[in-house]
């Protein structure tokens, strides 16, 4: 009777253990379908990096501003650009999200992939500079008229400056006084001037861009962007002859007008 008994016994706790298996591996599974379906899924915006050349939008200065991804995800951070500023975004949607151009928006972005398509290449000096050469004169004898005067004006103004920004003039007027004498306080400056030559007093108008080289690798806004315009409508200057022959003009605009420059403009071609 004993034996029979201590035996029901190790069969019942054999049971119980069977039984406290089951249960535990049942509870295990319906804990881990619960997490399956109430672990938090990924927020808007993040189920996929941004990739180049996505349009967002990002938190910057406290605000949301558009911009173009010009760098893939690097370490936890994206190179965005808004307009030539170039910003480092940490990823997540309260720093990065989707944005969907508008259409001025996208004809400005057109417009930039275009002109970075096409940019001037050669190892030319406006080639460095995206924009078109600056302008040369074979030959400098004739005397001024308004045509003459014109191109001797963009053959002395144009090129590289002496902190490396390249000058270049558009719709640039001349018109051109009759001669008079050489006079010393108005023409002393003038680099190797004949005293005795006449000079031509010169007055009219043009749109200086003032180009640094551009931001490459940056997108295609940066790489074309790189000029600022300052519009002159009211410049004079004169002609002159050299102790050489050869003859030049030169104009100025009004320093007000010169302060009233407009950004981030592509350069002339």
């Amino acid at each position: 009777m004993i034996q029979e008994f201590e035996g029901a016994r190790r069969s019942q706790k054999r049971l119980a253990g069977n039984i406290m298996r089951k249960l535990v591996v049942r509870i295990s599974f319906i804990f881990l379908l619960a997490l399956a379906f109430w672990a938090p899924k990924p927020m808007h915006g993040q189920a996929a990096p941004f990739k180049l050349g996505d349009s967002v939008e990002v938190q910057y200065a406290g605000q949301w501003v558009t911009g173009v991804v010009t760098k893939d995800l690097e370490s936890g951070t994206y190179v965005v650009n808004h307009g030539s500023q170039i910003m480092y975004i940490n990823q997540g949607p309260a720093n990065i999200r989707a944005h969907q151009m508008t259409p001025a928006e996208k004809a400005a972005a057109d417009q930039s992939a275009q002109a970075f398509a096409s940019r001037p290449t050669g190892n030319g000096v406006g080639a460095q500079y995206g924009a078109r050469e600056p302008a040369t004169c074979k030959s400098r004898s004739a005397p001024p008229n308004a045509a003459t005067a014109r191109q001797y004006m963009l053959c002395d103004m144009e090129g590289v400056d002496g902190f490396g920004n390249l000058l270049l003039y558009t719709d640039v007027t001349v018109q051109i006084a009759a001669p008079r004498a050489f006079i010393y306080n108005q023409d002393s400056g003038r680099s190797q001037i004949d005293v005795k030559a006449p000079v031509y007093d010169i007055r009219g108008s043009f749109k200086g861009y003032q180009c640094g080289k551009p931001i490459l690798g940056g997108g295609a806004y940066t790489a074309t962007h790189n000029c600022n315009l300052y519009d002159q409508p009211q410049a004079a200057g004169s002609c002159y002859r050299d102790t050489f022959g050869d003859w030049h003009c030169l104009m100025t605009g009004s320093r007000l007008a010169s302060t009233n420059q407009v950004r981030e403009q592509m350069p002339p071609r």
